[in-house]
């Protein structure tokens, strides 16, 4: 029901100042569409180290773990919210950008793939 009535709210006009949810468990809603933001207009190389692979980001995807997935790249992952940090993966080159600061503290030079998008040209270990 919470990934539907968010982003309705979100069409309907409600600023995003004021939409407030609360996921429990391993999240199910995403964080709010970044319909408008830079990380949503650019298209970027994303290279998976591990898996040796590198893909066009276009910006469809939530997160990095979504893009992952979609592209049947295994990853490991738990919370799907930036609260756990299973998903943390070494940063090689570029930059991430997260929407709304996650809740476990990442590592310098690391990423949390569930809650973060490709801010540039991007090379991670995966």
């Amino acid at each position: 029901m919470m990934e539907s009535l968010v982003p309705g709210l979100i069409e309907w006009g409600v600023s995003r100042e004021h939409i407030h949810f609360e996921a429990f468990g391993p999240a199910s809603v995403h964080a709010f569409p970044i319909a408008d933001d830079r990380a949503e207009k650019i298209s970027v190389q994303v290279k998976f180290q591990k898996s040796g692979r590198t893909l066009v980001w276009d910006g469809r995807d939530q997160n990095l773990l979504d893009f992952a997935e979609r592209n049947n790249i295994a990853v490991e992952a738990g919370c799907r919210a930036g609260s756990c940090g299973s998903c943390e993966t070494k940063v090689v080159s570029g930059t991430v950008a997260y929407h709304d600061k996650p809740e476990y503290e990442v590592s310098a030079g690391h990423c949390l793939l569930c809650v973060g998008r490709p801010d540039s040209a991007l090379v991670i270990q995966a």
